[in-house]
């Protein structure tokens, strides 16, 4: 029967003077991005270039927009989507019509 001696054993920490590399996360491979993340089209009952938004006022009184805010065509839709929202979420909601533009391209 073969039986080890005491120089055949390992340590189980081997030690390298090589420093480990850390792992590169830049090179897994990424999928294609998901179609229809920016929306260019205008949604149901939005009109770009209507100008007109409805903001929640937080609790500390700062105004919070979210991501991709919905532009409404006239003063009506927009207050009817401002009471809308104060009774169904509750809280403070304004209106806000934009009055003027600068730049390259106005809508």
């Amino acid at each position: 029967m073969f039986r080890l001696s005491e120089d055949d054993f390992v340590c189980a920490g081997v030690h390298s003077d090589e420093p480990m590399l850390r792992p590169d996360h830049k090179a897994k491979k990424h999928g294609r991005p998901k179609p229809g993340r920016g929306i260019k089209k205008p949604r149901r009952g939005e009109t770009l270039g209507g100008g007109f938004f409805v903001f929640r006022r937080g609790e500390h009184g700062r105004v919070t927009p979210n991501g991709m805010p919905f532009e409404h065509p006239d003063d009506g839709s927009v207050l009817a989507e401002a009471a809308r929202l104060s009774v169904e979420v509750g809280g403070d909601f304004e209106v806000y019509a934009r009055i003027g533009a600068a730049g390259r391209r106005v809508v």
